[in-house]
């Protein structure tokens, strides 16, 4: 098994977890050899590791799929969209799961779960954003289809794996960035090399990892064990989540007593960024096939149940 995160990221004590939790639950009938980012093929494409056989087991982000097929990032984070405590309900009870596994079968793979994470800050810059010009300024480090609704917006966009964001920004091949939220970005020291930190739930209100095997790996498998691995990867759904609220919000403290400054985006820009993201997603269900379409309208459905009964959660 390979995680896309190295060993100072919180992620990686969280595949450290589920891996310890597997070999418990079996008595130690299944060891599972955990590596970093980057130990069997390129960090970010660990899913890919699952198609070709290089790897067994892979804890990675459905964002940096979009290879596989183009609907990958939409079980990540729709900009405009599900909030994480909504699509951890619409990935276990509204479809998702089969969505997921449908979309990732045709690879050899099989997708155990989803790993929630919090709503992303919408960025970490080195200037402030106030006008839709200042978007225009930025070389941001961004992911998934925020990436292209930014890139609508002027700003030059590329991606870069996590590892090599710090020395990305102190070397000024990027001036901006996103990550995950405050409590990431304060544990790989990101508040050393920005001065901005922006928040808003318009870009990405929903954040995930997800765990998935290769199937020929997984089926060979007695059916104990592959009910162990189920049930452990299915656990640990929240088990990032719930720590990260408190931890976020202790981190954005230490972030703005190290000089940084945490604002809300300016109106005019999250404003613009909406107006983009639904032209985009509309337009994509045009442009693409028939599945990627049923996953968008599943999600709208399922977000409007939630409105609803005032589920909201970010």
């Amino acid at each position: 098994m390979q995680s896309a995160f190295s060993a100072g990221d919180p992620q990686w004590a969280l595949t450290e977890e589920v891996v310890a939790g597997i070999e418990r639950a079996s008595g130690g009938r299944l060891i599972i050899d955990l590596e970093l980012a980057g130990a069997i093929v390129p960090a970010a494409e660990e899913f890919d590791g699952l198609r070709t056989g290089a790897l067994d087991m892979g804890y990675s982000c459905c964002l940096y799929n979009r290879h596989l097929h183009v609907a990958a990032p939409l079980f990540g984070q729709v900009s405009g969209g599900l909030t994480t405590v909504q699509r951890m309900y619409w990935m276990e009870f509204g479809g998702g799961q089969e969505l997921a596994q449908e979309m990732f079968k045709p690879h050899g793979i099989t997708y155990l779960t989803y790993i929630g994470l919090p709503a992303e800050d919408f960025a970490y810059t080195v200037f402030k954003l106030e006008t839709l010009d200042d978007v225009k300024k930025l070389k941001m480090r961004t992911a998934g289809d925020g990436g292209e609704i930014m890139a609508k917006l002027g700003a030059a966009t590329v991606f870069l794996p996590g590892g090599e964001l710090y020395e990305s920004m102190q070397r000024g091949v990027i001036n901006s960035f996103e990550y995950g939220a405050g409590k990431e970005c304060y544990e790989m020291s990101f508040h050393e090399v920005f001065d901005y930190a922006y928040l808003s739930l318009s870009r990405a209100p929903s954040d995930e990892n997800s765990i998935a095997v290769r199937t020929e790996s997984f089926e060979a498998l007695p059916d104990d064990l592959k009910a162990i691995v189920e049930y452990i990867t299915a656990g640990a759904m929240n088990d990032y989540l719930g720590p990260c609220i408190k931890g976020d919000a202790v981190a954005m403290q230490k972030i703005i007593d190290y000089g940084c400054e945490y604002l809300q985006l300016p109106k005019v820009i999250e404003d613009a960024y909406l107006v983009a993201a639904e032209a985009f997603y509309n337009e994509k269900m045009q442009e693409e096939d028939e599945f990627y379409g049923r996953v968008i309208m599943s999600q709208r459905e399922f977000r409007e149940y939630c409105e609803l009964k005032g589920v909201t959660g970010g």
